[in-house]
């Protein structure tokens, strides 16, 4: 999409009212602060060489007004004008008459302290000067100075300053458009990328390669918003997938034992206890799925609540244990637990993910083997650790175990059945408590999880899930 036409669109869905582009606003507004600032440039040189012309002419006429203003008698005066070779003077009374001339060529006088008059191809000038003789009687003496050559310096000077400024603002205008066209160009290729961005295309990028300054790190931040976007994208279309995936099997289950039912299990009391059964565990199963699903949804349109009070959690390690012992396993329990460890917190979902580590430690540990719970205190923060002897994790897998959905052996979880959204969910809650998870393990070894908790009543520590 051109410029041009990226411009009329954007005319358009204004309303149809003329806009202008920011390059052409930049460009204008530069415009002019240089023509305010040549003009006044040239103001100020053609007013300074008038005022130094202007200087130098009075300056060098002032002996002999001096001369002629000194004499008291008006009959000395006149005398004195009528024989002055140095200076062309008139002097006139008080109704303008002229009463002596050594400048015969001008016939008329003016009122004003300073006049401009032309004779012949000279242009003449003439200041005033007023002088109060004695007995109250007041005349006026007139300097003429030729300024035609000054006059021509000044228009010279000036019509030079024009042809300047007309053909700098030109280039200045021109060359300001092009640059800032193209500084501003990264601008446009985001806005006609972005207006073409679709789930289809979402790996547009800008193109770097011309920006600077500035506008790089705009480029760079929009084409970083993009990866965000395309990541989350493509995270979001995995997670429908498998969640779908997820569900498929619990539906074709419940539909191959519906199907039976409808063909045999009518008089088979035999299939029909086998299809209650089966019916009833996927029912149960595809619940469960349903409501960890919700739950990473409420989370990720923040919409998750907790309800935080005060608590001791050495108390629900001590249920923990109680509740993991009770379920008969085989495993050997063990526990070490510091009493009278207080923290803030919603106490149901972190006993949910609490539970979710002890399950994951007993699913994945032989029955002959341990099951190791610890609760601690370090540098405020109180430290449950759930460890066990069974099969580890390979080294491979640690960075994913806590993506949703991920499952180290697909076969293996098949045989002991989950998700893969259990440490998913173990994690947000303990990101939403401001604490974070450590992880030690290896294949054969067995697993540790340290989990951090702060101890306090911060309600500000809300750390997003990352």
């Amino acid at each position: 999409m051109s410029t041009k036409s990226n411009e009329n669109v954007r005319g358009r869905e204004a309303g149809d009212k003329p806009r202008m582009s920011l390059a052409s606003r930049i460009t204008s507004s530069y415009n002019r602060m240089f023509i305010l600032c040549i003009s006044t440039g040239l103001f100020i040189m053609l007013a300074v060489t008038a005022f130094f012309d202007y200087s130098g002419l009075t300056r060098r006429a002032e002996p002999a007004l001096e001369g002629i203003r000194s004499l008291r008698r008006l009959e000395d005066m006149t005398a004195a004008v009528n024989q002055s070779q140095d200076q062309l003077l008139i002097l006139l009374d008080e109704d303008y008459n002229i009463l002596a001339s050594s400048f015969p060529q001008v016939g008329t006088v003016s009122y004003f302290p300073v006049y401009f008059q032309t004779l012949g191809d000279r242009i003449w000038m003439s200041l005033s000067n007023r002088v109060d003789l004695p007995g109250g009687q007041r005349v006026y003496l007139q300097a003429f100075f030729d300024v035609t050559t000054h006059l021509r310096k000044l228009m010279f000077l000036g019509i030079a300053g024009i042809l300047i400024f007309t053909v700098s603002i030109t280039v200045i205008g021109f060359r300001g458009h092009l640059v800032t066209r193209k500084t501003f160009g990264v601008i446009d290729e985001m806005i006609s990328k972005a207006s073409s961005i679709s789930s289809q295309n979402l790996n547009l990028r800008l193109n770097v390669s011309d920006a600077t300054d500035e506008l790089l790190e705009f480029a760079l931040t929009f084409n970083r918003m993009m990866d965000r976007i395309e990541k989350a994208y493509e995270k979001q279309n995995q997670f429908v997938s498998d969640a779908s995936h997820e569900l498929r099997t619990p539906i074709s289950v419940i539909q191959g034992y519906a199907g039976m039912l409808e063909r045999w299990g009518k008089d088979d009391r035999e299939i029909l206890d086998e299809a209650i059964s089966a019916i009833k565990k996927e029912s149960v199963n595809m619940q469960d799925l349903v409501e960890k699903l919700l739950f990473i949804a409420r989370n990720d349109q923040g919409m998750l609540i907790l309800v935080k009070e005060h608590f001791d959690l050495s108390g629900m390690m001590g249920e923990l244990v109680k509740e993991t012992g009770m379920l008969n396993t085989g495993h050997e329990i063990k526990s070490f637990i510091s009493p009278g460890i207080n923290i803030y917190g919603d106490a149901a979902r972190i006993k949910q993910a609490l539970r979710i580590f002890a399950d994951n430690a007993l699913k994945f540990t032989p029955s002959d083997g341990t099951v190791t719970f610890r609760l601690d205190q370090e540098d405020g923060y109180a430290v449950a650790v759930v460890e066990d002897t069974g099969i580890g994790i390979p080294e491979k897998d640690l960075p994913l175990i806590f993506d949703r959905f991920y499952r180290v052996d697909a076969a293996r979880e098949r045989q002991t059945g989950g998700h893969g959204l259990g440490l998913s969910i173990a994690r947000i809650i303990i990101l939403r408590h401001g604490g974070r998870i450590r992880i030690a393990s290896r294949e054969g070894g067995g697993t540790r999880f340290f989990i951090y908790l702060p101890i306090g009543d911060d309600l500000g520590v809300q750390s997003p899930e990352e």
